[in-house]
């Protein structure tokens, strides 16, 4: 599989903040991690998997229970 990990730590803004790596960074506040060979997968899709995650965070209790 061909996966990149995007991580951030809290409080950070600024795309320049974000690290892209092929592999998990140990001690991230924040990781996501998004499968590039998944069937069905595209920039558009991608980003629609990300506005479906914050739409929950947002709309979900704090903290997740």
């Amino acid at each position: 599989m061909a996966d990149r990990f995007y991580s951030v730590e809290f409080g950070a803004k600024a795309k320049t903040s974000v690290t892209e790596s092929a592999s998990t960074t140990a001690g991230s506040d924040v990781e996501l991690r998004i499968t590039y060979d998944a069937t069905n997968n595209s920039k558009t899709a991608a980003i629609n998997a990300i506005e479906a995650i914050y739409n929950a965070i947002v709309e979900d209790t704090w903290p997740p229970v």
